[in-house]
């Protein structure tokens, strides 16, 4: 009898065993993993040629620069969002309507780029990134952003907050550069956060969608 028991006994606790390994083992992710699967945004520019296309967005553009105060309404860039209206209103079009649906479309991919994976949250995960940090000490980098691609945030428009995360480190790690290709080990927690990014030239606020507590982070050697 007890040499019956002393099998099932074995494998019971070997099988747990190996649960336990697999549930303290991270998930490696990529940042497609980041973006949920969501339906693709009807496009309502479909009636209109490449050329026009192109002077519809350089007016949304320039308009939009306008309204934040880059851009003077007496500058020849402005002067040129007015002439390309005026180009597409002798064709017929509705200029101002195009540019309403533009504004609504835009929302649209905003809220899309907005949302995450609920799945993720307090998942142990490993993923790869760069490193932007938050703030520089003798001591090396205890806080930064992972970005998806060499450059984000700092020579092009920063990624959508759902590929943004918000590292924190138990150690401050030395960084050669912010060139520098990075693996980190962590725990993933959903939380939108505003964090302050500094340029040679300035700053500004990015906005991450993720936050990951890091156990681990090691030059990304593939």
């Amino acid at each position: 009898m007890l040499k019956r028991l002393i099998v099932p006994i074995a494998f019971a606790l070997s099988l747990a065993a190996s649960n336990l390994s697999a549930a303290d083992s991270p998930r490696a992710i990529n940042w497609e993993n980041l973006a949920p699967d969501l339906p693709e945004i009807a496009d309502p520019f479909t009636h209109l040629t490449p050329e026009q296309r192109l002077d519809l967005f350089a007016i949304y553009g320039i308009r939009a620069q306008s309204d934040q105060g880059v851009t003077s309404r007496n500058s020849p860039t402005y002067q040129l969002s007015v002439e390309l209206t005026d180009k597409l209103t002798e064709t017929g079009l509705d200029v101002e309507a195009l540019l309403a649906e533009a504004r609504e479309v835009e929302k649209k991919i905003m809220a899309q780029e907005a949302q995450t994976v609920p799945e993720l949250e307090g998942q142990l995960v490993e993923m790869p990134g760069f490193a932007l940090p938050l703030e520089f000490s003798d001591k090396g980098v205890t806080e930064f952003l992972l970005v998806p691609y060499l450059g984000a945030c700092i020579h092009t428009p920063p990624p959508p907050p759902n590929q943004m995360v918000f590292v924190q480190l138990q150690e401050p790690f030395k960084l050669d550069d912010i060139y520098t290709p990075v693996l980190i080990t962590g725990r993933m927690k959903i939380a939108a956060t505003k964090k302050k990014l500094f340029f040679v030239d300035g700053q500004a606020d990015i906005d991450t969608g993720y936050s990951l507590r890091a156990t681990k982070i090691e030059l990304d050697r593939q």
